[in-house]
């Protein structure tokens, strides 16, 4: 969950292992740099098309290759490579990641999925990525293709709470519990789409409320 668009990203190796880690980087905005002697075609494809993101060093790694990177990503199947790379990124407090490598590794890439702003991510601590990759197809099963509409509405929702008006004299609690009550209620999830939709969110919102405090139940308190 780091954010690294804009920040220089190493990838030691250029291979089809490469190239993956290449295509995630580029879709977080990543400035990406990729050293190796042998580069598979489309990496140099990529970097043709994103000439901005991507610069290719077509040699075999040498220490000093991490100053200046975020992260980097050792993708070779050299352990002694791997060994090296990691050493030079822990002396200077780099994220490192030696693909299929736990041992040379000070941080794990899950196998996740983005679904309308929804990430999920499911790791195994790098004991077993087939099996995380299994569970997050699982889960994606699960999610709905509509989650982009539910989070919108809940953006806006949270931007209503915190920055009109009209709902000054709610504390930091009392927006948290309503929200927390919204989200636990797929009935009112669902007419918070709908009135989102409809442009009627803040009448909604003024409702619940109302509601609430009629009821006694305990949100406004």
């Amino acid at each position: 969950m780091l954010r690294i668009s804009d920040r220089r990203a190493i990838v030691i190796g250029g291979g089809s292992v490469a190239l993956r880690k290449i295509k995630d980087l580029l879709e977080c905005g990543a400035l990406i740099t990729v050293i190796a002697p042998r580069i598979h075609e489309a990496v140099h494809e990529l970097a043709a098309l994103y000439p901005d993101k991507i610069e290719i060093i077509n040699r075999t790694y040498k220490r000093g290759d991490c100053a200046g990177a975020a992260v980097v990503f050792s993708a070779t199947d050299d352990e002694g490579v791997n060994r090296e790379v990691f050493k030079e990124a822990r002396e200077h407090n780099i994220f490192i990641n030696a693909v299929d490598d736990p041992q040379n590794c000070t941080f794990f890439v899950p196998s996740w999925f983005n679904r309308g702003g929804l990430i999920v991510a499911v790791s195994t601590s790098g004991e077993s990525p087939a099996l995380a990759a299994r569970i997050r197809r699982d889960i994606e099963s699960m999610v709905p293709e509509s989650i982009a509409d539910t989070l919108e509405a809940l953006e806006k929702t949270r931007i209503l709470l915190t920055g009109d008006s009209e709902f000054a004299t709610l504390t930091s609690p009392q927006r948290g519990s309503l929200l927390t009550r919204i989200v636990n209620n797929d009935e009112l999830l669902r007419e918070l789409v709908q009135c989102y939709s409809s442009g009627s969110l803040k009448s909604f919102i003024k409702d619940l409320l109302s509601n609430a405090a009629s009821s006694g139940s305990g949100l406004l308190e």
